[in-house]
């Protein structure tokens, strides 16, 4: 065999074992489609789970927004992409009233997306932390991402806990509703260590909000045994 005609056996070879690679890598895109994840390094509050606790939101405040980032790994698309999502229904124990599935969506030629959770405060919450567990579900658009990136937990309540620190002789006795006015009034919650002068600002800052309070409503502002709230 003459090199030219080895040469043009080759490129045909070549050639059709690269149209043959074409098709499967066309094949595998179209059965496979891009992967989606939850990117828990982009979230602050916290890598596997959050807590929602509206006992420090203002009393008026009535359901929030929890906002997840998504990232794909896989082709970009010109069009708006719908990223399906659910509820692991065995380990979530907050009622279907505590939350609304809100539509999550890949944008036209973006790698990155949000999927967003509304939770609603009930009256529930105040005696039980519920847990709502988030995962991502396969669609003819994604395949779901590894194990650990494709659930989150979320959980919510609306009370609070005493802390260990708390002053007794600077805030008086300790109720939920107290706790919740110190931290929306000054973010602290936890009190140990803290300079005498940052505890008399702390005690300053809310009996100012509770006289403005009184001013506005012709009452106390009451806890949630119904008991005036009030600093020594």
């Amino acid at each position: 065999m003459n090199l030219k005609k080895y040469i043009s056996i080759l490129f045909v070879v070549t050639l059709c074992l690269a149209q043959i690679g074409c098709k499967k890598d066309k094949m595998l895109s179209y059965n496979f489609g891009s992967g989606i994840a939850i990117y828990k390094n982009g979230i602050d509050e916290g890598r596997d789970s959050l807590t929602v606790s509206f006992a420090v939101k203002n009393e008026t405040v009535s359901s929030d927004t929890i906002e997840l980032p998504l990232r794909i790994l896989g082709h970009l698309s010109n069009q708006d992409r719908e990223v399906k999502y659910g509820i692991i229904e065995g380990e979530t124990t907050a009622d279907r009233a505590n939350y609304d599935l809100l539509p999550a969506v890949i944008p036209a030629n973006s790698y990155e997306g949000v999927l967003r959770l509304k939770v609603n405060k009930t009256e529930s919450l105040k005696t039980k932390e519920a847990k709502i567990w988030i995962t991502l579900l396969d669609s003819d658009e994604f395949r779901v991402g590894p194990k650990e990136q494709m659930t989150y937990l979320i959980k919510i309540n609306d009370y609070l806990t005493k802390p260990a620190s708390w002053h007794d002789i600077r805030f008086g006795e300790y109720s939920q509703a107290k706790y919740g006015l110190i931290i929306r009034e000054t973010g602290y919650t936890d009190f140990a260590g803290l300079h005498p002068e940052v505890l008399l600002f702390i005690v300053g800052k809310c009996r100012n909000t509770l006289n403005e309070y009184i001013q506005i409503n012709g009452a106390e502002m009451l806890d949630e045994n119904q008991l005036p709230v009030r600093f020594p």
